[in-house]
């Protein structure tokens, strides 16, 4: 796939469409994310939005933009890999699985970002990857992000992380467990037959 249909393709503008948003939502400012962030307390008054709106909710513009960046990265590179759907379908999953481990096995009072997510999504195309096409570019990023899930959940955010404030730990590993199941289910093919009937 050349660059110029790499940037046309329905998952690149999916993700720009998404970091539009992010953006744009964090650069509304602290009352704006105070309204949509994760909170335990205000969820369980109630406000089920926040389990949604949570994941494209930013600390502020530069944590959005760095979020944004990497999602449009993983889309030009992988978005091939899966359909636009299963995509997004691996996007709800992880964000109901996040939300889930933030309320019932996680301390916090409050999150917002989309780097879970972004976990989730990577850890299930790489998955996909390796079980489809034994891909050694795949099991080099397994091992990285393995290595790094497990340095954040024993010892803290890596040291080039920046502030340790914008990276939560426990939602990281949330996403990439839950990756790693999604990218275990094949991918479904079109049949030669079905192909050959709608050209």
């Amino acid at each position: 796939m050349s660059p110029p249909a790499v940037y046309r393709s329905p998952a690149v503008v999916a993700a720009l469409a998404i970091g539009v948003v992010a953006v744009t939502l964090a650069l509304l400012g602290e009352p704006v994310r105070e309204a949509l962030q994760w909170s335990r307390s205000a969820v369980h008054h109630g406000e089920w939005w926040r389990l949604v709106t949570a994941h494209m909710t930013h600390l502020d513009a530069a944590h959005a933009l760095i979020n944004s960046s990497v999602l449009c990265l993983l889309a030009a590179l992988f978005g091939h890999v899966f359909s636009v759907a299963r995509h997004a379908i691996h996007a709800a999953i992880g964000i109901l699985m996040i939300d889930v481990g933030l309320t019932w096995l996680g301390d916090l009072e409050w999150y917002a970002g989309l780097s879970g997510v972004l976990h989730a999504l990577a850890a299930a195309t790489v998955v996909r990857l390796i079980v489809d096409r034994h891909d050694r570019v795949a099991w080099g990023i397994a091992i990285f992000g393995l290595c790094k899930i497990i340095y954040e959940n024993t010892t803290g955010a890596l040291p080039f992380s920046g502030d340790e404030a914008r990276v939560v730990t426990d939602v990281h590993l949330f996403g990439v467990l839950t990756g790693m199941v999604l990218g275990l289910f094949p991918v479904r093919k079109r049949s030669k037959a079905l192909v050959s009937d709608c050209v």
